[in-house]
């Protein structure tokens, strides 16, 4: 996790109060909302890492390994990076780690033997074995709660707040290189 500020406690209600003159036109509801939302993924992404603690993964490892997984036989190192949305800088220190544990190898891409391409060992196969069991039933457990139609209408508002991030990134990258 990238912050350990527990959120709830966050006293941005009472920041937004003192500072409504600069911003007034945020929501107060919607910055509720926003702060409930990063609490559940917060607290979401720490139900996982007991699993992934214990077989020397993380969130980043363990996505790698599924991309793997499901593009057999082998995948590029652009091609992980495009698939977990991360840059190829990080994707080259997760191919690194998972090649210093022996869960991955580099595998001649096509006709091509220059271009390497990233491949699960037998030992990588064997963790996602063992691995994605705990990790899909702690997924199931957690959607237990919800009817299907929950189920369905927490997908489809989660895809709103998602496609907000698009003009978030824009609106942060435009302001950045104004200063």
């Amino acid at each position: 996790m990238t912050s350990d500020i527990p959120l709830r406690d966050t006293p941005a209600l009472a920041v937004l109060s003192r500072r409504s003159a600069a911003l007034g036109d945020i929501d107060p509801a919607a910055l509720a909302a926003a702060q409930d939302f990063l609490r559940v993924a917060k607290r979401m992404l720490g139900a996982f890492r007991q699993a992934f603690d214990a077989h020397g993964l993380s969130p980043g490892r363990y996505s790698a390994l599924m991309a793997l997984d499901v593009e057999r036989p082998s995948l590029a190192p652009s091609e992980i990076a495009d698939r977990l949305g991360v840059t190829r800088a990080t994707v080259t220190g997760l191919i690194d780690g998972l090649l210093r544990d022996g869960l991955v190898a580099y595998a001649a891409e096509g006709a091509d033997r220059r271009r390497k391409a990233i491949t699960l060992t037998a030992r990588g196969e064997a963790l996602i074995e063992v691995v994605v069991p705990v990790i899909f039933r702690r997924m199931a457990d957690m959607m237990a709660p919800l009817s299907p139609d929950e189920r369905q209408t927490a997908v489809r508002l989660l895809g709103k707040v998602e496609a907000g991030l698009l003009p978030a990134r824009a609106i942060r990258a435009r302001e950045e290189a104004d200063t």
